[in-house]
């Protein structure tokens, strides 16, 4: 497995830089839920990591987006997003706060998710997952008032190419306190899938790259990199037969 970074626009003190597996490989879809000793298989996530960087003691509202080419024998499976922090923040203690109040409210869920959990042992696709995404979440900054970041699945066509990815939303309150050099990531799965009947093949057979954009506003937008995308190569191949 293969891993580069790409970066856009870094000689103005404002950047964007995305970087994660180049070659990571697709699961088929029979597989994420078999249970069988020779069918069974372990998670196989992928993390892509954006990092931007601002200039100026105004901290920009911002929105990156990663985006994954629809094309081809094989789709991404969003699972978790999250944006990273250093702690301790300015606002620290508002911050640890935010997180045991949300843990106390949301007790009765985790209490369920756990019986789900114990249920699902002969699932190792599953109980991986779950892992990843909880390990993430809880290195991920929170949700604070007046201050909510939040994420939404999009899809756009680039050149007339389909490309569905993950656009996150961060308010210049909450990148504030991260400070100017943010980051955050998408961890993800890619499942295969055939075209059922078009030819969707990349023209020329090549693979697309991923491509990732971001938007800083103050009191005009500045899109890095401007009039273009950070491009990270992207070949996604079949999951290799075990011996």
């Amino acid at each position: 497995m293969g891993a580069a970074w790409g970066r856009g626009r870094a000689e103005t003190g404002e950047w964007l830089e995305v970087y994660g597996a180049t070659e990571p490989q697709s699961v088929p879809l029979e597989q994420m839920f078999a249970t069988g000793s020779d069918t069974a298989r372990p998670f196989t996530g992928y993390l892509y990591v954006w990092s931007l960087g601002y200039t100026g003691d105004d901290a920009p509202s911002v929105k990156v987006t990663l985006l994954f080419p629809a094309m081809g024998g094989w789709r991404v499976k969003d699972v978790q997003a999250v944006v990273y922090h250093l702690p301790p923040v300015a606002d620290e203690r508002a911050w640890r706060t935010t997180p045991a109040r949300d843990l106390r409210a949301a007790g009765p869920a985790l209490e369920a998710a756990g019986k789900l959990t114990a249920d699902l042992v002969g699932f190792p696709e599953i109980n991986a997952m779950m892992s990843a995404a909880a390990h993430l979440r809880a290195r991920s900054a929170p949700q604070m008032r007046d201050e909510e970041w939040f994420v939404k699945r999009v899809h756009c066509s680039p050149g007339g190419i389909l490309h569905q990815g993950v656009e996150w939303t961060l308010p210049a309150n909450f990148v504030q306190q991260i400070g100017s050099r943010v980051t955050g990531a998408l961890l993800v799965e890619f499942i295969g899938a055939a075209p059922a009947y078009e030819d969707t093949a990349p023209p020329g057979n090549e693979p697309l790259p991923l491509l990732a954009c971001a938007t800083l506003t103050r009191d005009k937008e500045t899109k890095l990199p401007e009039d273009a995308y950070v491009r990270l190569p992207l070949r996604v191949t079949p999951e290799r037969p075990r011996s």
